[in-house]
């Protein structure tokens, strides 16, 4: 196994427990209703905090109730209001277009079915395709589209919720974008050393292979791994907070800032 795998399942091993931070946004939604939730998450976190997106739909579901998940044109005079009444989002350069994107995420849902539905009835590069083309802010100009397979890793695996446990198919098949975890990866040195010259399909496949490598089955698993690794935590690095420290983190030796205790 290479050097990149092993540390990939050293981190695996000692973050793989640790969920996702931002499906802390998704608690205003009770669980038969956080898969939809996430896909509102996905469209409306454009530019905003974590903190940010947990209070807009916090609110959203206050003022509007679980309908906002499903929201037709009906809809459309209360979510101008609800956008007109939130003062704090008075900077947020997307605030009028929002009504517009909530709608477009209940025409999706009418159209292509619950998000719970989707790792039943999709192949997650359909799927990334398909959402990049149809939402707002879903990757329609991007080769990475990282917001789109993020999703479908919250859906594939189980972490919202929904047929996650059952769908191996679809987990075995989904892909970790290169450029989500290339800041940790290159943190703990692993990245090939011409890693800089490559091209996006050489990264990506060289991304692919790590990750099958690692873990076959459930290849992006090693993605909300990575994502702890010296990451902003409440008060510190998210690795040490999650792990009560640096003392029991099989990765301390890679670390370019391993703590004392």
């Amino acid at each position: 196994m290479s050097l990149a795998s092993e540390t990939v399942r050293g981190a695996c091993r000692a973050f793989g427990s640790r969920p996702d931070p931002r499906l802390v946004a998704l608690d205003p939604f009770p669980s038969r209703d956080r898969p939809a939730g996430a896909l509102l998450a996905s469209i409306l976190g454009q530019d905003l905090t974590f903190a940010g997106v947990a209070r807009l739909l916090r609110e959203l579901c206050d003022g509007l109730g679980v309908r906002v998940l499903a929201a037709s044109p009906a809809d459309w005079s209360d979510l101008e209001k609800f956008a007109a009444r939130a003062g704090w989002l008075r900077d947020w350069a997307h605030r009028e277009a929002m009504p517009g994107w909530i709608l477009s995420a209940g025409d999706f849902t009418r159209s292509h079915g619950g998000p719970e539905t989707w790792p039943d009835t999709f192949d997650p590069e359909v799927l990334v395709r398909t959402l990049a083309s149809e939402l707002p802010w879903m990757g329609a100009r991007s080769s990475h589209r990282i917001k789109a397979w993020r999703l479908c890793r919250w859906l594939g695996r189980g972490e919202v919720g929904g047929s996650g446990a059952d769908a191996g198919d679809f987990r075995r098949k989904l892909r970790v974008p290169h450029s989500a975890v290339e800041r940790p990866l290159k943190t703990v040195s692993v990245l090939p050393s011409a890693w800089g010259a490559w091209g996006v399909r050489d990264r990506q496949e060289w991304m692919d292979g790590i990750a099958l490598e690692a873990s076959p089955d459930d290849p992006a698993a090693i993605w909300p791994a990575l994502d702890a690794i010296l990451s902003r935590g409440h008060a510190g690095p998210a690795c040490q907070e999650f792990l009560g420290g640096c003392r029991k983190c099989p990765l301390r030796t890679r670390c370019p800032s391993p703590g004392s205790d």
